[in-house]
């Protein structure tokens, strides 16, 4: 019985006989006080539960502390914000439930945190940022709601699984929680039902028998050879619903048959073969219960629109609806445990951590999209002592998946944002596979305004500064220029975040063996920043997302130019990529063409690709290094360079399969005016 609404007061009490009798409010659930705009660290829920029984069970997710009173009796407490408090409800009607999550006091924060709360207490793109107000506007509150499950006196509490890849099918090992009062031995029925595709149920029921407690207890069923789950651009990914009966109560998770390994070069092997990774960072928000379906089904579409096969849940876990949203649309999900930066050395935390860390893969071990477990974002101190321990642990909770320590910053190159030039991607920094890259870019002119009010123009840089605008990097490295309108700037800051994407994810795609994938930093704002995100907190997407799609087609063609600006003359390409990242052969026209002043057609030919393949089509070296009577070929065109009048051009790229334009790559260029009579000039 999910609870729609509870009575609300922000309120420092530390228990039920300092509340007022005033001033309390109804709220719907779910519910996190900030977006109502309270700056408050505490929050008091009362909820009047009616007598069911035999038995009661709460299930509430609350960020991040939560204490509960029944009819004035003290029950517990619970700590962590993304896996449920389950406590068992004595008789009683009113329920006080205090959520808490306090602002760390600076000094522990940021360096030395103690809440596991990834993102959602310290990043630069919350609210504050990196500065020391970067706590504020907080999480806290029921964000998932409340639930009151009534049971028999043996329940069923939850259900987890996990898969075995055998000879001649599957071997599904299911656990069941079960919380008996007496010793017991029921019948359970368990049941695979398809989700997302038309097929036939299949059901097995045993006997389950346990003594008095609270225990996992556990049933093997061999499978035949099952209909797989796949990433979008293989096929089908095949989702199941696997039910479990017990005792008068039932439970259901996701499920999908599909196995993960990473072999020895670091390429991920899904079902047994190699797949390349075109991957984001996701932070879909920063108030979890703001998230809807809707909101996590719109997402999930455009990280496939732009081609992408996989996301990376950056330093938190998320909400429910993003994970189920992942399993129906076949997009794989490196899952991070809510750990960013720093946090405190001592031996409770490490406890603490490692419970939390084994919750994680309980609460979300059943999604088939999940492919990775990766124990930190960047960590500092913490690196050599905390990532081995929770990573090993996570590995012992869940020996089906990959587990990682960490996304060092060494997987993390920022070339033509924090350092360089975004030129130096071209050395493929990160590899083999770089898990942040990217540059900030403001959100239209529209919602700027709307969000700074009179600070967006004139811009004052300190509130800017406070969402997450970093001037620093926008001017000083990448050289943005502010222009003479907010609408100017918007546009400057849009087209640099874009030009570093495509040369980047161009320059990964054409070393794709050394690189075996790449996840972009990152999606969408998770609030009213002005972050790395392609898409703005409104879902409109920037220039960037355009640059994101164009350059992660699965079949890509990527032109590198001899030189931006060129005599008149001058070759316009020094090499030519065809990149296919499907299981099939394919026959690509390819045309290749200049458009400008006068437009000239440069190459057009019929290239095949092996499945997988990344392929070098044509280069002017070689060219220049080939027989006499190959480079006769290209002396009709050589002289038609020479013809060009001078101006600006585009280069163009496309690749056809039949009618199918399956990419187009387009580069400016410029010819200039020689400097020196044509044909002195080498």
């Amino acid at each position: 019985m999910r609870r729609e609404k509870a009575l609300f007061l922000a309120h420092p009490a530390e228990g039920p006989e300092a509340l007022p009798g005033e001033g309390w409010r109804e709220v719907r659930l779910p519910h996190q006080w900030t977006l109502e705009g309270l700056e408050a660290e505490v929050g008091w829920y009362r909820l009047e539960l009616p007598a069911l029984g035999p038995r009661r069970f709460l299930r509430s997710w609350g960020d991040y502390y939560q204490e509960a009173w029944l009819n004035g009796v003290y029950l517990g407490r619970h700590e962590g914000y993304f896996f449920p408090w389950l406590l068992e409800l004595p008789n009683g009607g009113e329920l006080l439930l205090r959520v808490a999550a306090p602002k760390e006091p600076l000094g522990q924060w940021p360096r030395f945190k103690r809440q596991i709360k990834g993102v959602f207490g310290q990043h630069d793109c919350r609210p504050g940022g990196t500065t020391e107000r970067g706590q504020e506007r907080g999480t806290g509150g029921l964000w998932g709601g409340v639930e009151v499950w009534v049971r028999e006196e043996v329940a069923l509490l939850s259900l987890a699984h996990r898969l075995v890849k055998t000879p001649t099918g599957w071997r599904l090992w299911v656990r069941l929680l079960v919380d008996a009062k007496r010793p017991f031995r029921e019948r359970t029925r368990l049941s695979l039902v398809p989700e997302n595709f038309p097929g036939e149920a299949l059901e097995k029921e045993v006997p389950l028998e346990g003594e008095a407690g609270r225990a996992w207890r556990e049933v093997v069923w061999d499978l035949p050879e099952m209909p797989l789950w796949e990433v979008w651009e293989r096929g089908l990914p095949h989702l199941f619903r696997l039910e479990a009966l017990l005792a008068g109560a039932s439970l259901e998770v996701p499920l999908g048959f599909r196995t993960v390994e990473v072999d020895g070069e670091g390429w991920l092997l899904l079902n047994g073969r190699r797949l390349f990774l075109r991957g984001t960072n996701v932070i879909p928000t920063q108030w979890l219960a703001g998230y809807t379906e809707a909101l996590a089904q719109k997402d999930v579409a455009l990280v496939k629109e732009a081609g992408l096969n996989a996301v990376r849940v950056h330093a938190h876990v998320t909400h429910p609806a993003f994970y189920r949203a992942c399993d129906r649309e076949g997009v794989l999900i490196w899952q991070d445990f809510p750990l960013q930066w720093g946090y405190a050395p001592d031996e409770a935390f490490a406890r603490e951590a490692l419970r939390q860390a084994r919750a994680m893969v309980e609460v979300l071990g059943a999604h088939p999209s999940i492919y990775l477990w990766c124990a930190q974002n960047e960590p500092t101190h913490n690196r050599r002592t905390l990532g081995p321990l929770l990573a090993a642990a996570l590995k012992a909770a869940d020996p089906t998946r990959p587990a990682k320590e960490a996304s060092d910053f060494r997987e993390h190159p920022y070339p033509g944002w924090y350092w360089g030039h975004y030129r130096d991607f071209l050395a493929l920094p990160g590899a083999p596979l770089p898990s942040e890259f990217g540059a900030q870019a403001l959100p239209r002119a529209e919602l700027l305004r709307r969000v700074l009010g009179e600070a967006a123009w004139p811009p004052r840089w300190e509130v800017y500064a406070y969402h997450n605008f970093q001037p620093h990097e926008t001017f000083r490295v990448a050289g943005v220029e502010v222009g003479g309108s907010l609408e100017e700037f918007v546009e400057n800051s849009q087209a640099y975040q874009a030009r570093l994407l495509e040369f980047a994810i161009h320059a990964y795609r054409r070393g794709k063996g050394r690189v075996v994938g790449y996840f972009q930093f990152m999606f969408v704002e998770p609030w009213e920043g002005i972050t790395w995100a392609v898409v703005d907190v409104e879902r409109v997407p920037k220039r960037g997302y355009h640059a994101l799609k164009e350059s992660s087609s699965p079949v890509l063609i990527s032109l590198v130019p001899y030189r931006e600006r060129m005599e008149v003359g001058g070759p316009p390409l020094q090499e030519a990529w065809l990149i296919s990242d499907l299981e099939r052969p394919l026959s690509l026209r390819v045309h290749l063409f200049l458009e400008g002043p006068q437009d000239l057609s440069l190459y057009e030919e019929e290239v095949a690709l092996a499945p997988g393949e990344a392929r070098r089509f044509f280069s002017l070296g070689e060219l220049w290094e080939s027989p006499l009577e190959v480079q006769a070929r290209f002396l009709p065109l050589q002289e038609a360079l020479r013809r060009l009048p001078p101006g600006a051009y585009r280069l163009v790229g496309e690749a056809y399969e039949g009618e199918r334009l399956w990419s187009r790559h387009v580069l400016e260029v410029e010819y200039l005016e020689p400097i020196l009579p044509l044909g002195v000039a080498w």
